[in-house]
């Protein structure tokens, strides 16, 4: 899965740019260039890593605006700065948007974040939390353990009946987690194909849809979601989606199309996540027998910190994290002026040397607990708890029901793309 292109090496005083439109530019008083590897790349064994400067200092750089912005790279970091009220996620004219925009699209996202829980701010952030809270918590999540694993067998079912070799990306990625996040929302089974079929084609590559496709799927979406949204108002249901619209009918915290953006946000901001980690979690384990062997004979104790490994290992094909400072921040040294952005490569602090022992060894021993890739601070990923419990059932289902489960080379490799996911197609066997 290594990919061929790299940036070449900058000497001092040299901008390079990245595909976002991020000019690199020396760090100050550090005489130092930070180039970012392009978005979407899953293996970070590549030459632009390596040029960091060494204990990833932070990095400054010019956005497409002009405006100045901070790459956080080292682990310890990017927890200060995610968990410190200093710095926001909500609109602001120096905010670090990593493309150029027209104006008018600006306008709408400023518009459109004031109805999402993840560019609100405290204390609206913990008001908005609480309300969806209590469907998340590990003793809620862990009441779903019996469905999704009957969920997980049923798709092994089919898979073993069709026999190999499969696209495991089709087979189980992505209808388990649509699946598991329909009967969340209480979204009856009639409707269920309105919803897998268009997250399907919002999140796959560019090679596989259109832009016109995703932007049909999205409006697609959007009116069904508003229909839910008045449906669960009409008649309260006992599900996380119906909870949390009772909660906020309590309130007056949104109105119907901000119900209607909470709910897109719900039901789609793991979806591509967990669909990630089940294909590459599975590829990481075949690509590593001995760890697989491992894995097989003592489960119940190796799980945890497999899951885990697969997390921080594959941190990199994240989003990158972006704030900015509502005041003077100092850290290590370096002055982060109010008004300036920040752009936290969490993915890289997943791979800190000065955090990890050969950071990019994939090692289903290694403790990765405090991993970054559901986040930090109080914006740590609400359904953390969901995907780690599909994560697991998916991969303890694939390695117990097909002992000689292996990868299949394929007509259609697998390709690496600017968009999420990486991972659209990954053939086994058994």
């Amino acid at each position: 899965m290594n990919g061929n292109r790299s940036i070449a090496s900058a000497p001092a005083g040299s901008q390079t740019t990245d595909r976002q439109g991020v000019t690199m530019t020396d760090a100050v008083e550090r005489g130092a260039t930070c180039p970012v590897a392009p978005r979407g790349w899953p293996n970070p064994l590549l030459p632009e890593y390596e040029q960091l400067p060494e204990g990833r200092p932070l990095t400054q750089v010019t956005m497409p605006s002009g405006s100045k912005a901070w790459l956080v790279a080292r682990h310890d970091h990017i927890q200060r700065l995610l968990a410190d009220d200093r710095f926001s996620v909500e609109p602001h004219p120096t905010f670090p948007i990593r493309f150029p925009a027209p104006q008018e699209l600006l306008d709408m996202i400023a518009k459109d974040s004031k109805n999402l829980l993840v560019t609100m701010d405290p204390p609206r952030h913990t008001r908005v939390r609480q309300m969806a809270l209590p469907d998340f918590t590990v003793k809620a999540v862990e009441k779903l353990r019996p469905r999704v694993r009957e969920l997980v067998d049923e798709y092994l079912d089919r898979m073993e009946v069709r026999g190999g070799p499969v696209d495991l990306v089709q087979s189980l990625a992505l209808p388990l987690p649509a699946r598991v996040i329909c009967e969340l929302a209480g979204i009856p089974d009639a409707e269920q194909d309105t919803f897998t079929r268009n997250a399907a084609i919002m999140v796959g590559t560019r090679h596989s849809y259109t832009m016109d496709e995703k932007l049909a799927a999205n409006e697609e979406l959007m009116k069904y979601f508003a229909t839910l949204v008045t449906e669960k108002q009409n008649n309260p249901t006992d599900d996380m989606l119906g909870n949390f619209i009772s909660r906020a009918g309590r309130t007056e915290e949104f109105d119907h199309h901000g119900l209607t953006l909470m709910t897109k946000m719900l039901l789609l901001a793991g979806y591509e996540f967990i669909v990630n980690r089940i294909a590459l979690g599975t590829q990481a384990l075949l690509e590593h027998p001995e760890q697989l062997a491992a894995l097989r004979a003592d489960t119940e104790g190796l799980m945890p910190r497999t899951v885990d490994e697969v997390l921080r290992h594959f941190s990199l094909v994240d989003e990158i994290i972006a704030r900015v400072a509502l005041a003077d921040v100092e850290i290590d040294g370096v002055t982060i002026k109010e008004g300036e952005g920040i752009l936290v490569l969490k993915g890289l602090g997943d791979r800190d040397p000065a955090k990890y022992s050969d950071p990019d060894a994939f090692d289903i021993h290694r403790d990765a607990r405090d991993h970054l890739a559901f986040g930090y601070g109080v914006h740590q990923c609400l359904g953390q708890h969901v995907a780690r419990l599909m994560l697991e059932l998916c991969l303890s289902g694939l390695i117990h029901r097909f002992p000689g489960l292996h990868l299949v080379e394929s007509d259609e490799p697998i390709e690496l793309v600017d968009g999420l996911p990486p991972v659209h197609k990954l053939m086994v066997g058994w």
